[in-house]
């Protein structure tokens, strides 16, 4: 397993048990299958910056809370590195990405433009926003004007 794809299910472990112990990690990915060790788990920990949070007398492992800021930021530096083209069509706002990014700036955009969107779906390289009304898909799509390469 890619240490991407194990970042991704620590991540859905987090969100789906209060983890205390990096033994804990490891064991429940050996349950799943993929064998990993204390030393590396201790490696993605830190790499996800993963933090300890008060729990029934004890602590477990949380994600860092992130600030709108942080999205913002996040967002930005993605679209300058792996953003195409934008189009626009009713209420409907495509992204085109380079292969791979689609993905992560994806799960960025529905952070930041939640209340515009009706919906997001995305595939390897490629965006789909469903805004709300027309006008919210006009002013998504100038949004992503300035990223586009001519």
């Amino acid at each position: 397993m890619r240490k991407k794809e194990r970042h991704r299910l620590i991540t859905r472990l987090l969100n789906e048990k209060n983890i205390q112990k990096q033994e804990d990690f490891v064991d429940l990915l050996r349950q799943r299958g993929i064998m990993v060790t204390q030393a590396t788990i201790s490696r993605d920990i830190k790499e996800l910056k993963l933090i300890k949070v008060p729990f029934d007398g004890g602590y477990r492992y949380s994600l860092p809370a992130e600030t709108s800021e942080d999205v913002s930021a996040k967002l930005t530096k993605l679209l300058k590195d792996a953003f195409v083209s934008v189009d626009v069509m009713d209420k409907f706002v495509i992204l085109k990405t380079l292969p791979g990014n689609a993905a992560a700036i994806g799960n960025l955009l529905d952070r930041r433009y939640k209340e515009q969107l009706f919906a997001i779906l995305n595939d390897d390289d490629s965006i789909l926003m469903i805004a709300k009304t027309e006008a919210g898909a006009q002013e998504l799509a100038a949004t992503f004007q300035p990223y586009q390469a001519f």
